[in-house]
């Protein structure tokens, strides 16, 4: 795929306090409780998800936890700046000394020239104190400067609420999305763009209606053992599952059916929906029968054009995906297991060598029963 990260870099994120990582195709993050892997999740979502923020809507909600907007920074001390480098996009987020809120700045660019040009945006917004909601001629000179990178530069308050003025500078379509199961979300939404809507998916049922024969016809197995058929009633928004005994048809409300069917559908179509992008998935096997975290695994490993990082506890997840990725020798360069750990107050990480991976899979190793074995120091706790 083109637009795969392949330098990662997280510093003052919540219990982040400097990670750097060079990431796959396919990302396996593990770990034990409390060690931060969501952390590295939700501080990639930066790299983009504001766009997919609702209007007067908290910032990331839904997206990144935090009651004070201060929670995002490591220790809560926001004198240093957040900063999500990549090669196919940063982000930063600043507070003005003289604020009580952020400045948040996502751009595309490649990461040779991030640090010079964040370096630019961060002066000018410790130089220019008029920049919060002021309409000033430097603040139009410099956004036209950097138009080219700088994709969305706005301001919000301590409590995540935008200021209300913002400097969009182009369409964008962020190709790093984060996706999150939800139970009871309507699905009924439309949206310009054919890929299921991060984080909750409220365009499912057109995603399903425009691109998604062959996953209909999957997820219409899913319910054939049990005589049911899956139905979408496209006017009104809605999904429903119908039973129809001899002729005569009765409906049961979609959130009525089993959780694992709902959880593996919503990511399917995540899978299915998006092409060349950059997919988080926070436990997706969560609550969901083994024989459909297999099936899960199994697609994640055929989605050639989307790379992928998902944090989990689950053994059949990577299991499936060692077995799909590697059949044979020399085929570890798709895989790559991150392994996090709290150490020193802070989350560390440390990439699995491919001979580890290879160790795990050929000796049918349970990783998540064996994770002191791989974890450096002695008094880290992974």
């Amino acid at each position: 795929m083109e637009n795969a990260i392949n330098t990662l870099r997280i510093q003052n994120f919540k219990s982040i306090k400097d990670v750097t990582i060079n990431p796959r195709r396919v990302n396996l993050i593990i770990g034990m409780p409390n060690v931060g892997k969501s952390n590295i999740l939700e501080a990639m979502s930066l790299l983009g998800g504001m766009f997919f923020d609702k209007e007067d809507d908290k910032f990331m909600e839904g997206q990144i936890r935090y009651e004070n907007i201060r929670n995002m920074f490591y220790d809560n001390n926001w004198n240093d700046d957040l900063r999500v480098q990549s090669n196919i996009g940063f982000a930063t987020v600043s507070n003005p000394k003289e604020y009580d809120g952020v400045y948040v700045c996502f751009a595309n660019d490649s990461i040779s020239k991030e640090n010079e040009i964040m370096e630019k945006i961060i002066n000018y917004r410790e130089n220019i104190e008029e920049f919060a909601g002021e309409d000033s001629l430097e603040e139009r000179k410099f956004m036209h400067k950097y138009k080219d990178q700088i994709v969305s530069y706005d301001y919000y308050f301590s409590n995540g609420k935008k200021n209300g003025d913002e400097v969009s500078i182009e369409e964008s379509i962020p190709l790093v999305r984060k996706y999150k199961f939800e139970k009871d979300i309507a699905y009924g939404k439309s949206y310009k763009n054919n890929f299921l809507k991060p984080p909750l998916g409220s365009n499912m049922v057109d995603v399903l209606q425009h691109n998604g024969i062959g996953l209909r016809k999957e997820i219409g197995a899913m319910f054939k053992p049990y005589g049911l058929n899956f139905a979408m009633r496209v006017a009104d928004g809605v999904f429903e599952v119908q039973k129809n005994e001899d002729g005569f048809i009765t409906t049961i409300p979609y959130s009525l059916i089993a959780d694992t069917l709902q959880r593996i559908i919503f990511y399917l179509a995540a899978i299915e929906s998006n092409d060349d992008s950059v997919l988080l998935f926070e436990e997706p096997e969560a609550h969901t029968f083994p024989v459909y975290t297999s099936m899960l695994g199994r697609k994640i490993a055929e989605s050639k054009n989307n790379q992928f990082f998902i944090a989990t506890h689950s053994p059949y997840l990577v299991t499936e995906i060692m077995e799909q990725l590697l059949p044979e020798e020399g085929q570890e360069a798709e895989l790559a297991i991150f392994l996090a750990y709290y150490e020193d107050y802070q989350t560390k990480v440390k990439q699995l060598s491919d001979e580890e991976v290879r160790e795990i899979r050929n000796d049918s190793i349970d990783v998540f029963y064996n994770l002191s074995r791989f974890t450096p120091g002695s008094n880290s706790y992974a």
